[in-house]
């Protein structure tokens, strides 16, 4: 399996958190990800394109990493200010699913990154 990035870059609209969330667990399940890890960075990735479709102008790109039992998501998009902090809840949700996760901002930029491994390791993780 090829850990070349693959890249989706959309509108920063609500309407298209759709597309990342399939982007996404078609990634995830090229990771071999079972079923529930898939749902796990699905739901983490959506929630952080919210937080960062703050300017329905800009545009959000989204880079998926799938290695046997592990996938890397990384996504920016430009939000004018500065940190994007989110909610409580939206917090609590990131960190319940995502293995890792980060989320900063640095000139008008903002930017994160999700990790989610699965839990057979690299075994029987490459399914076609």
């Amino acid at each position: 399996m090829s850990s070349t990035p693959v890249t989706v870059t959309f509108p920063a609209r609500p309407e298209f958190l759709r597309l990342a969330r399939i982007a996404t667990a078609d990634a995830a399940s090229r990771a071999g990800l079972d079923y529930e890890e898939i749902d796990d960075v699905r739901i983490a990735v959506s929630e952080l394109c919210s937080l960062v479709s703050l300017d329905a102008g800009a545009t959000v790109q989204l880079s998926f990493v799938a290695e046997p039992g592990l996938l890397t998501v990384t996504g920016e998009s430009q939000t004018g200010g500065n940190a994007v902090v989110g909610t409580e809840l939206s917090q609590a949700i990131i960190t319940a699913v995502a293995d890792e996760h980060s989320l900063e901002s640095d000139g008008g930029i903002t930017r994160f990154r999700v990790t989610k491994r699965s839990r057979r390791g690299g075994q029987d993780a490459t399914r076609s």
